[in-house]
């Protein structure tokens, strides 16, 4: 039996800074995890927790709720219309590289991307 996986739907790109700060990919739902839509938030804070907590602040007045799916860190480089990921979340885990790999291609379909997931952890 061939059984097709849905993805979820892509949601929002947050990138708030230039070069190298950390990401989270979160699925983000009101009811129900089945219709929530896969996220990917890159803000200039410490730990990847200080990410989701800080995401999670701006969508409760919606009712939403996030499941964080992993994390690394993100370079950023407007001038050069480049993006790269790397690394990991010591808390969260590895992304699921397909989805870094989705998100990224819809909100920066022009853009040079290289997305990879390595054993780099930052402090």
């Amino acid at each position: 039996v061939n059984v097709c996986k849905m993805q979820p739907e892509i949601g929002e790109c947050i990138i708030e800074h230039e070069g190298d700060h950390k990401y989270i990919i979160g699925l983000i739902y009101k009811d129900n995890p089945k219709d929530g839509k896969i996220s990917l938030i890159s803000l200039p804070l410490k730990y990847h927790s200080h990410i989701a907590e800080k995401y999670r602040e701006t969508i409760e007045a919606d009712d939403l709720t996030m499941t964080v799916r992993g994390g690394g860190i993100l370079t950023i480089d407007p001038a050069n219309k480049t993006i790269r990921t790397y690394g990991t979340s010591g808390g969260y885990g590895d992304p699921n590289i397909k989805d870094v790999e989705r998100i990224l291609a819809h909100h920066y379909p022009s853009w040079t991307r290289s997305i990879t997931i390595t054993s780099e952890i930052r402090g």
